[in-house]
């Protein structure tokens, strides 16, 4: 079986280090083979690896050019990507010609590829564009049609990946990753739900969300809502789990009288009045 074509990103004039980091982290996201860069402008080289998170190897290994005719050699297919039409020449959008150029590659057609990407600023120019042997251009909405450079490397990756999912049975296929399920739990039992009320009961009283003559209509009311849900004995000892840790924090939540007072009832209001002293009588009536 003939391997598949080498893919190289070359891009020309790059002006920004975090759009070449974040390309070397596009064409490793999307299996694309290298990156070459010819004639780069920018300077910050740390920005640069910090973009390229998880891709630093493909930043390492890019090399580097004057001229884009070196970084061209041995590459018979040169697509260029461009938003401007040209007098006579074909121009294709890039989901076609991601699965044009899949098919060929699936059929062993396909040659070694290179994705010619311009500058930041004003794109390739016509020379550059005369090197091409493809002109691809990337759809976008009319108001602001020009894509950010990375961005323009990763939709060129994704579709040719997309593609390849489609088209090519031996491509390795990633799945989502699947959360590990918790083990089955059976429902909470009475008593286990009676002791964490009770839990609840205690937390409630010692933050002062409740207090001795509010509590009970209180966890009546919570006692309903966990009858509805129907707990699983793991749910219980997680909300025990809370309730114990309402009980370490308020040890060291300050006291006030005021507030101390408040938590229990005092007597009627007729007990609360004054007993007349015998003493303070004057004697008459």
């Amino acid at each position: 079986m003939k391997p598949a074509p080498r893919t190289r990103v070359v891009l020309v004039g790059p002006m920004f280090g975090g759009n070449v980091g974040a390309t070397a982290r596009a064409i490793k996201n999307t299996g694309l083979d290298e990156l070459v860069l010819v004639d780069p402008a920018y300077r910050d080289h740390d920005e640069a690896r910090r973009f390229s998170h998880g891709a630093e190897e493909i930043l390492e290994r890019a090399a580097r050019h004057t001229a884009l005719g070196p970084a061209l050699e041995g590459f018979s297919t040169v697509v260029g990507f461009t938003a401007r039409e040209r007098h006579r020449r074909r121009i294709v959008p890039l989901r076609a010609f991601a699965r044009e150029w899949v098919e060929r590659s699936v059929q062993g057609s396909a040659a070694d590829t290179a994705f010619l990407f311009g500058r930041e600023r004003d794109g390739l120019t016509n020379a550059e564009l005369d090197r091409c042997t493809d002109l691809v251009w990337i759809p976008a909405h009319p108001e602001h049609p020009s894509y950010n450079l990375a961005q323009a490397v990763l939709l060129c990756g994704y579709e040719l990946l997309q593609a390849r999912i489609d088209l090519d049975p031996a491509l390795p296929r990633l799945h989502p990753r699947r959360t590990k399920r918790p083990a089955p739990s059976p429902l909470a039992e009475a008593g286990e739900l009676d002791e964490m009320l009770r839990h609840l009961r205690a937390a409630f009283l010692s933050i002062g969300y409740a207090y001795e003559h509010t509590v009970e209509p209180m966890i009546r009311s919570w006692h309903e809502i966990f009858s509805r849900a129907r707990l699983h004995r793991r749910e219980a000892a997680m909300i025990r789990g809370l309730a114990q840790q309402i009980l370490w924090a308020s040890q060291f939540v300050p006291r006030s009288p005021a507030k101390d007072a408040e938590r229990t009832p005092g007597p009627p209001a007729q007990a609360r009045e004054r007993t007349p002293d015998p003493a303070d009588s004057d004697g008459m009536h």
